[in-house]
């Protein structure tokens, strides 16, 4: 569909583990915002492939990483141990909470 070769277009995220992306140690300055099951760190977000990651934890406090795509309106995560799943839409109303939120104060 269209959303797909937008998000083609918008070279999305390289399949490399996001392991590689730069932690940063300020985390006095860190700002958890909380969508349903996720906190994600707001003062965080990291260009990576077109589209922009932060680092975000799951339920159970475990480490991971939540990529946004604006122009294609798709969400994508990394499992616990890094490795990037399929983009998708927003389904879940904190989804599209955390997509809205994210797109709005960027534009």
């Amino acid at each position: 569909g269209r959303a797909d070769t937008a998000l083609r277009a918008a070279s999305p995220l390289p399949t490399t583990s996001a392991s590689a992306l730069p932690v940063r140690s300020s985390v006095a300055r860190a700002d958890w915002r909380t969508y349903g099951p996720l906190q994600v760190n707001w003062t965080a977000w990291q260009p990576m492939g077109g589209s922009m990651v932060a680092p975000s934890l799951n339920a159970k406090g475990q480490t991971f990483y939540t990529a946004i795509n604006c122009g294609a309106r798709k969400l994508n995560a990394t499992t616990v141990s890094g490795e990037w799943q399929a983009w998708s839409d927003p389904s879940a109303e904190y989804e599209q909470q955390l997509l809205s939120d994210y797109c709005r104060s960027r534009s």
